[in-house]
């Protein structure tokens, strides 16, 4: 069993042309005793957003805190602190972060591709 506190999370930069803003941690996976999966957090600063990209896999995410915009396909939904949102595997999405807070995200993906 492992317990990872807020406070000992070591974030990362994400790089790429088509990011702006985001830092990323794995938290919880294979080192932590959970093989399948690897459970992410990500931050995204004020303006910032992810690629918009897709890829094989599902993931799952929980709202940690603030509140932003994740785009599935076509379709634009607001999220924000508590809300849960499920990426289907093979479809097109991206998280931007409208607001002046920072926007927080646990993102669950299989071990493999994390």
């Amino acid at each position: 069993m492992a317990v990872i506190k807020q406070s000992d999370i070591e974030f990362g930069t994400v790089p790429g042309d088509d990011v702006s803003g985001v830092v990323k941690a794995n938290v919880i996976g294979p080192t932590q005793g959970w093989q399948s999966h690897v459970m992410r957090v990500f931050r995204i600063e004020p303006g910032g957003y992810t690629p918009r990209h897709r890829h094989a896999w599902e993931h799952v995410n929980y709202i940690i805190s603030g509140r932003g915009r994740l785009r599935l396909a076509d379709t634009v939904h607001e999220v924000r602190t508590a809300d849960f949102a499920f990426v289907p595997p093979d479809t097109e999405h991206q998280f931007e972060n409208p607001s002046d807070e920072p926007f927080e995200f646990i993102c669950i993906v299989p071990q493999e591709v994390a």
